[in-house]
């Protein structure tokens, strides 16, 4: 068993794209004096809080683009998606290794033109498409 502690030393920023991320200190995560004992073979569980686990970065699925490449046509509605598929990463933490299961719950598309979109869709391609962003002009 793990044991939670103060996060007064976890400090949230801001990433190149304007994406929260924090620099926590995982000192702050520490093994109780007398570890619960795992029972038979099978694997223990291992339970921390996001801010614990907020120096992984998930890796993502990509975006999609419709249409792509790296220019928008102005009177046509630019359509995005991504894979929402559940991701796995393995990390270790105190001297135990540790899958991470990231779910994606919602999604935040910033559209380089100062608006973004929070949903929970993830999107889907033409003609099914469920996010879309008008651009009013062209970049300058």
């Amino acid at each position: 068993m793990w044991e939670e502690q103060s996060h007064r030393e976890c400090s949230p920023e801001k990433d190149a794209y304007g994406l929260d991320k924090y620099k926590c200190n995982l000192a702050n995560l520490h093994r109780p004096t007398q570890p619960d004992q795992p029972t038979g073979t099978d694997p223990r569980t291992v339970t921390i809080t996001t801010r614990q686990a907020a120096t992984l970065i998930a890796q993502g699925s990509g975006i999609t683009r419709q249409p792509p490449g790296p220019k928008v046509v102005i009177s046509m509605a630019f359509i995005v998606y991504t894979n929402p598929a559940v991701r796995y990463q393995t990390t270790t933490i105190l001297g135990t290794a540790i899958e991470v299961e990231f779910t994606p719950v919602s999604y935040t598309w910033n559209w380089g033109d100062g608006t973004t979109t929070t949903t929970t869709d993830p999107g889907a391609p033409y003609p099914n498409q469920t996010v879309t962003h008008r651009y009013q002009h062209t970049a300058t």
